[in-house]
């Protein structure tokens, strides 16, 4: 079977038989606090008792079967407390277990023993990857005889044996034992088993979304309606709610046959934050059905990959619940049609097929029964592509080949063509335009960005543009951001302007969560320019009214991610949690603005740039400007002969006639020094740092 069972409790309900099975202690669902793309996570704030959710995936199977879950923590545990568990009824042998200072510890809940060693401390504000690999064994119940491994973010930290369940059935995950004074959050979830040719192992990193019916599709036969707008062809508004209303609203037959069918059109893939490459690992189709009786009613879910395309069925599920349920009126209420690939031609899904994609459901048993559907989607996981792009040699990394390019050489845009350049920005999201030299981004209680590949180096590079808020409104949270991000979200270097409290934020976030972050009084005009750069081990934080001069914000020492080479990605992004929606704009991103002519100026000497010495009268030619668009400044004046051109950086001395060699400038070209009364005539971009040349007279 593959996948068993994803959860991202995307449906917002923590009640039994909804997203889950059983409910026990009063769980929450939290929309604060949930991963990217993702609209929800569950929450766990105990307060003394158990507080947990569980799910039965199986009716009682010796097998293997490798978890993975996210883990946020907001609060440790009073005490050591259990929060995710896989056993059976009553029963849940194999546990991570939380401490006090914040390891993760397995443990044999039967033998109550720890099993290994305990991870490094989490930290707080942040979300971990946490995958589990257990080998259930046959017989009577014995501590040390089933295999079971931890991992954290993909690296093994546990390998040891538990006592084994004689049957694997369920997952319970939360505060799994008494506890208090702990506050999580979990989100994500899945469940694989060993069979098939896909996610038949530890299921690796992934992000959990729903799609939504948006639209009529090819099919609209289900002819009895409750609730919604009426009429056959507006089915899809009657099951497109969130979370699922049930009796509210629904679609309805009781017509004999076998062809009664709906299919819907799909909600937008990028606006769920789903990038144009990044790698689709499933694609579910969940549903709340029910009856009018626990007589036989039976209908199949579908998917196809386009408009009267090939379409690919579940198996015949039934419905008969007097009710409602999720999947199917019986346990195990797994989904019921999961995809690993598109059914129109056996090739991976992508964004793109999403976007014509129809899912729906079909009356599959000629049966008079009642036969209900009261909400639908499409479950889809992803995850960002493993092969992206070092400059030079290629080198091997754990997912494969990665050529990875610096941000300065690598992309620019001056967004004058009208037009979102899918090749510079292939993974934007939601409402994004570009007008008038700006790149345009919507502002509304979604998401939208434009978004580079995660092929990008920010060691020794660096990314800068201008930079135009959406405003506040009514919002009590409105920000616009210059994002770089890992492709673990919410790893990332972040200038963000927020536009509720008026402030310029500059954070290197780990899950999303900077303790040291810098907030300044935001100006729109001295903070008009924003720049994120890295020089040697340090990660700088500028801006600049206009693009020339700039002024370090904030510096700290560079993360692990900036010097090691790992690809990122930069995103131009903003959002709002109410109000009306506004617009942020972004220009000249990496392009540096023409010099602005200006009076002579104190002889200075930025970076590593050296000065040029003893020149009289002399105006600089066109400088060839380094990545990062530092302006060339201007020289002293003089009368001087032809300009020679050197092959190397040297100082210009001393000289009446002769030829000037050229002025030296320093790897990331810094402004030349030693000025007076003269202009610096316009830069010109190169995609490596060169020397100023020719200085003539």
């Amino acid at each position: 079977m593959a996948r068993l069972w994803t959860c991202g409790f995307e449906l917002q309900s923590a009640a039994a038989l909804v997203e889950i099975q059983d409910s026990n202690g009063s769980p929450a669902i939290s929309t604060s606090i949930h991963r990217p793309g993702g609209l929800a996570s569950l929450r766990i704030a105990p307060t003394g008792p158990t507080q947990y959710v569980e799910m039965q995936l199986t009716s009682g199977t010796v097998m293997r079967t490798f978890h993975r879950f996210y883990l946020y923590i907001t609060a440790l545990p009073a005490a050591d407390t259990n929060v995710y568990g896989i056993g059976q009824s009553g029963y849940f042998p194999a546990v991570v277990r939380l401490t006090t200072t914040g390891a993760l510890q397995l443990r044999d809940n039967q033998a109550l023993t720890n099993l290994g060693a305990p991870t490094a401390p989490l930290a707080l504000g942040q979300w971990h990857r946490i995958e589990l690999d257990y080998t259930d064994t046959a017989g009577t119940v014995t501590a040390g005889t089933s295999p079971f491994r931890g991992y954290l973010n993909g690296t093994l930290f546990a390998d040891t044996l538990c006592s084994n369940i004689n049957g694997f059935s369920r997952v319970r995950m939360g505060a799994i034992q008494a506890a208090s004074g702990m506050d999580i959050c979990i989100d994500d979830v899945a469940v694989n088993d060993d069979t098939g040719t896909a996610q038949n192992s530890l299921p690796g990193a992934g992000t959990v979304v729903h799609l939504h019916p948006a639209g009529t599709g090819d099919a609209n036969g289900w002819t009895t309606a409750v609730g919604g707008t009426a009429g056959a062809a507006s089915n899809w508004t009657r099951v497109a709610e969130l979370p699922p209303d049930d009796a509210t609203s629904y679609n309805q037959t009781a017509a004999s046959g076998t062809t009664a069918a709906d299919d819907f059109t799909l909600s937008s893939a990028s606006a769920a934050g789903i990038g144009a490459t990044d790698a689709i690992r499933l694609v579910a189709v969940g549903a709340r059905v029910g009856s009018t009786a626990t007589t036989a009613a039976s209908i199949v879910t579908r998917i196809k990959g386009q408009s009267g395309g090939t379409v690919s069925e579940s198996p015949s599920t039934s419905v008969a619940v007097n009710g409602w349920a999720t999947n199917r009126a019986t346990v195990p209420r797994l989904y019921q049609l999961t995809t690993y690939a598109n059914p129109q031609n056996g090739t991976a899904w992508t964004r793109a097929a999403l976007g014509t994609a129809q899912i729906g459901y079909r009356a599959n048993v000629s049966q008079t029964t009642v036969r209900r559907v009261s909400a639908l989607w499409a479950l889809v996981e992803y995850a960002r592509p493993e092969t992206v792009v070092q400059l030079g040699a290629a080198h091997e990394r754990a997912g494969g080949l990665r050529l990875v390019l610096p941000f300065g050489t690598g992309l620019r845009d001056d967004f004058a063509d009208g037009t979102v350049d899918a090749a510079r920005w292939p993974d934007s999201y939601g409402a994004v335009s570009e007008s008038g030299g700006e790149a345009i981004v919507s502002s509304t209680t979604g998401y939208a960005g434009y978004a580079s590949a995660t092929a990008y180096r920010l060691a020794d590079s660096g990314v800068f543009c201008r930079v135009t808020s959406a405003p506040a409104g009514t919002a009590s949270e409105a920000w616009t951001q210059v994002l770089v991000t890992t492709a673990n979200m919410g790893t990332d270097a972040v200038a963000e302007v927020d536009a509720v409290h008026g402030l310029l934020n500059l954070s290197a976030r780990a899950g999303y969560y900077d303790p040291d972050r810098v907030s300044l009084p935001y100006d729109p005009e001295e903070h008009a320019w924003v720049r994120i750069r890295a020089t040697g081990d340090t990660l700088l934080w500028e801006t600049a009214p206009d693009g020339a001069v700039w002024t370090v914000q904030r510096s700290s020492p560079a993360p692990a991610w900036v010097l090691d080479g790992t690809p990122l990605q930069v995103q131009l992004t903003t959002h709002r949690d109410a109000g009306a929606s506004g617009e942020a704009r972004f220009a000249a991103f990496n392009i540096a603005p023409p010099h602005i002519v200006r009076p002579a100026a104190t002889a200075r000497t930025t970076d590593q740039a050296l000065p040029v010495t003893a020149v009289a009268r002399a105006v600089l030619g066109a400088a060839v400007e380094a990545e990062y668009g530092t302006a060339a400044s201007w020289s002293r004046r003089a009368t001087l002969g032809t300009a020679a051109t050197t092959g190397a950086a040297q100082p210009v001395g001393h000289r009446r006639t002769a030829p000037l060699l050229a002025a030296p400038v320093a790897e990331r070209a810094g402004e030349l020094t030693a000025r007076h009364r003269a202009a610096a005539a316009p830069a010109h971009e190169h995609d490596a740092a060169l020397p100023v040349r020719a200085v003539r007279a």
